[in-house]
């Protein structure tokens, strides 16, 4: 091909070679040769397809400045279209790259063949590959997808337990709000439905582009927890968890504990000191020096004297928590005599408390005032429910990792009161017997891998069936050690930011008192109308109500 301009630029095109070349002819009285009327002499010839690039083009203008005989000089070619099929390890995808030809040919065929020789025969996305093949050009578009298997279904398990509300007695408008103000009892009777089970549903296979079946990950088919005592699954329904005995419910992982419950008058020296796996209701006192151990929940209608109470589930006193021992008059000033204590791994509502220590993993209720007491919850502590006459908080030390919420705090005659949130209170105890079980089955896993080796040095010490079992054992050891660090990183990793921690009070807060929020700390310096304090740029600010 020859073309020509009508001043003093030609193009010749070598079709064998696929190059392009330019030849310039200086002529007298003809301006110099520039970069935009190479450009549109090309344009003009029809040679713009070719690839043709602008640092070579600029060499050649360069090049014809200063000529004074012709000059030539290649500056396109003719190339072919390029391609390019990925297809991934998992053969569950293709992705093609498509470079557009430049005067030359497209490899629309060669992708074709391409495709037919990967194998790939499921999947195809026609009409994506005919609409690269058509544009001339696309960047690892995916052009063939096979079938992922479909995700498997665990078993799921649905707790039936419908909640109930039970009057634990008779109460005129006086007396303490019932347990219903803070939770109930749940009770149930044999043969009642307590939770259900849907089986599992296996995933289906899927298919690889390559038409080979991909099978689906394999579930297990998990039933009722073998922990759910009081409780079997029906003869009529197997997936139906029904109770075996009257009692008060738990719910469990895959399934549900019955405990059943004893309701006695007194706890006294009539009955003892109880330990009891279930629960008791109480419907008059715990008497002073006895001691009530229960897996359950304990509900006491009268007073807890200066007794102890260790429970399972909820706490709940009616007539108040009164701690005095006998010793009481002889402590020293501003120092808090202790007797009663109560420990929940649930709540705690009392009508007032005095000189007691309550510790809750959940949270605290105090109805009335809360005296000289040692209160610790994992939650919260709300002292005064309703009357705005009582709700005082006076003396001791109260302890909450999210809210501690009061109508007062303090006296006016200076009580030394110490509050803190933002900080989990078992948080330190649960890590260190974390941190105990994890060091116990490392040694034990250190002494069995060192038992191996001792075998394997002397293989006639040990049968072949010994030898197994010792691997086992390290294998299950292993798997123990790795499950006891990861709960004691989750453990760490429930801390509830001090941030979103608070101390409110309705009323006042007066000198005498100190508020700790995580780390930092505040001491009240003098009476104060009620508001809220919690920790803003890391250090406590108090904003008093409006």
């Amino acid at each position: 091909m020859e073309q020509a301009t009508p001043q003093t630029l030609s193009f010749g095109f070598d079709r064998a070679s696929g190059e392009l070349s330019a030849t310039y002819t200086p002529r007298e009285g003809f301006p110099a040769l520039t970069l935009a009327f190479l450009k549109q002499a090309l344009t003009d010839n029809g040679l713009t397809k070719l690839h043709i690039e602008e640092s070579v083009l600029n060499a050649f203008v360069r090049k014809a400045e200063d000529a004074k005989e012709p000059v030539s000089q290649v500056i396109g070619q003719r190339r072919d279209g390029e391609f390019s099929l990925e297809v991934a390890d998992d053969l569950m995808t293709a992705s093609l790259t498509l470079v557009a030809p430049r005067g030359g040919r497209a490899k629309s065929v060669e992708v074709i063949n391409a495709i037919r020789a990967a194998g790939i025969t499921h999947g195809i996305l026609h009409e994506q590959l005919r609409g690269a093949l058509s544009a001339g050009q696309c960047n690892k578009l995916v052009i063939a997808q096979g079938d992922m298997p479909s995700v498997p279904e665990p078993a799921r398990f649905e707790s039936l337990l419908e909640e109930k509300k039970e009057e634990l007695s008779e109460i005129d408008e006086d007396a303490v709000v019932s347990y219903a103000d803070m939770g109930y009892l749940l009770l149930v009777s044999a043969g009642d439905p307590l939770m259900r089970r849907t089986p599992p549903v296996q995933g289906k296979e899927g298919m690889d582009i390559k038409g080979k079946p991909v099978p689906a990950k394999p579930i297990a088919d998990i039933g009722f927890a073998k922990e759910s005592t009081g409780a079997e699954p029906s003869e009529e329904d197997p997936d139906l968890l029904v109770a075996t005995v009257a009692g008060q419910p738990t719910v469990i992982k895959n399934g549900v504990k019955v405990n059943p419950i004893i309701d006695i008058e007194n706890v006294d020296l009539s009955t003892g000191n109880l330990d009891f796996e279930g629960t008791v209701r109480v419907s008059g006192d715990v008497k002073t020096g006895m001691r009530l151990h229960v897996s359950g929940d304990v509900i006491v209608s009268g007073t807890v004297e200066a007794a102890e109470i260790v429970a399972g589930g909820n706490v709940t006193v009616k007539g108040g928590v009164i701690g005095h021992s006998e010793g009481a008059s002889t402590a020293q000033a501003g120092t808090t005599s202790i007797a009663s204590r109560i420990k929940s791994q649930g709540s705690v509502q009392v009508q007032f408390a005095e000189s007691a220590h309550i510790e809750a993993a959940e949270s605290i209720l105090v109805i009335g005032n809360a005296r000289q007491c040692e209160l610790l919850a994992g939650n919260e502590i709300i002292v005064g429910k309703g009357n705005p006459r009582v709700g005082q908080i006076i003396g001791g030390r109260i302890q909450a990792t999210q809210l501690i919420k009061a109508n007062g705090i303090g006296s006016a005659n200076g009580n030394l009161t110490k509050v803190q949130v933002g900080l989990d209170p078992y948080l330190e105890e649960k890590l260190e017997l974390k941190d105990q079980e994890y060091k116990r089955k490392l040694a034990e896993l250190d002494r069995t891998i060192k038992q191996i080796s001792y075998y394997k040095l002397n293989p006639q010490k040990a049968t072949p069936q010994v030898l197994e079992e010792t691997h086992d054992k390290r294998k299950a050891l292993a798997q123990e050690v790795k499950i006891i660090l990861e709960e004691y990183n989750e453990m760490k990793e429930e801390l509830i930011s001090a941030e979103q921690a608070r101390i409110v009070i309705a009323k006042a807060v007066y000198e005498g008192v100190e508020m700790r929020i995580g780390s930092q700390v505040w001491q009240v310096p003098s009476e104060m109308s009620g508001g809220t304090a919690q920790l803003i740029g890391g250090h406590i600010e108090y904003a008093r109500k409006k």
